[in-house]
């Protein structure tokens, strides 16, 4: 009965790709093409108390509708980072969320991080589930440089509201400049603690009973994994501008990949794409 559905669900999202990433592409360019670098720069150069913009991303990205969906959506996404003045910025990978940095020297830096979690609603293949509030999560990030080509980053944070959980984020990027391009790659290996996987990837009875799927209840034992790979791209057009490009894939592991979310209803295999422009401060 699950899969009888399969076919129709899989034409209509090949479709809704099309037309979302032609949107993408087209507001991703129009962005890049304005003429901002001289009014925003005035802003961004300002000091408050001591600190200043780095690094400011702002994009469109298609990714799946939640953790562990086959259907994709587009949305916006962004990142930040925040550093004291006078502080020359390296490099920011385009997952690091919002980072606050507090201490560093030639090759580490330390600080705050948060990131936005959405949540999940009740409707298509999650008809008849309880709802998930959106999460902030907030915690701190150590960066280290044991090249200047390499980046080695961690992250912990808690949730607040949502999954109100503790997350950790490992990453690696290698990085490749010819001017005036940028180019990153590199692993992510993601962990959430047992209140973050009954969150997402549990199914209790009556959730399985107001299902029009037919689905099994399922209780997750043990943590969340999660591993993938990032890939940016960036060309600088001004001074402070660059447009950039970013693929990323997850792969859902363990227990949160064998719950009927993902297995019946969804995909281990989470893509994602998002095109943009990226703001950097001091080049």
């Amino acid at each position: 009965m699950l899969r009888s559905t399969a076919g129709a669900r899989q034409v209509s999202r090949n479709s809704g790709f099309a037309r979302s990433s032609a949107a993408a592409i087209a507001a991703a360019f129009a962005l890049s093409a304005a003429p901002a670098d001289a009014q925003v720069s005035d802003v961004a150069d300002a000091t408050v108390l001591g600190w200043s913009l780095s690094n400011l991303r702002i994009g469109l990205r298609f990714a799946p509708d939640y953790m562990g969906s086959d259907d994709y959506r587009l949305r916006p996404s962004g990142s930040i980072n925040i550093s004291r003045r006078g502080r020359q910025p390296t490099f920011g990978a385009p997952d690091d969320g919002v980072s606050l940095g507090l201490f560093g020297g030639q090759d580490w830096s330390a600080g705050l991080s948060g990131r936005w979690r959405s949540g999940r609603d009740d409707d298509g293949d999650l008809k008849g589930f309880a709802k998930i509030d959106g999460t902030v999560e907030a915690g701190a990030f150590v960066n280290y440089w044991p090249k200047d080509w390499l980046r080695l980053r961690g992250e912990a944070r808690h949730g607040f509201g949502g999954h109100g959980a503790w997350v950790t984020d490992l990453g690696a990027d290698f990085i490749w400049r010819e001017a005036p391009l940028v180019v990153s790659v590199g692993p992510r290996l993601s962990w959430g603690e047992d209140k973050f996987i009954r969150t997402y990837f549990s199914v209790d009875p009556a959730d399985a009973a107001r299902s029009p799927f037919g689905i099994t209840p399922y209780a997750p034992d043990g943590a969340a994994w999660t591993a993938g790979l990032v890939v940016s791209a960036e060309r600088r057009v001004s001074r402070h501008w660059s447009v950039a490009a970013v693929g990323q894939y997850r792969r859902l592991l363990g227990d949160a990949a064998d719950s009927p979310i993902v297995a019946d209803l969804g995909s281990p295999d989470q893509f994602s794409a998002t095109l943009g422009v990226r703001y950097t401060l001091g080049r």
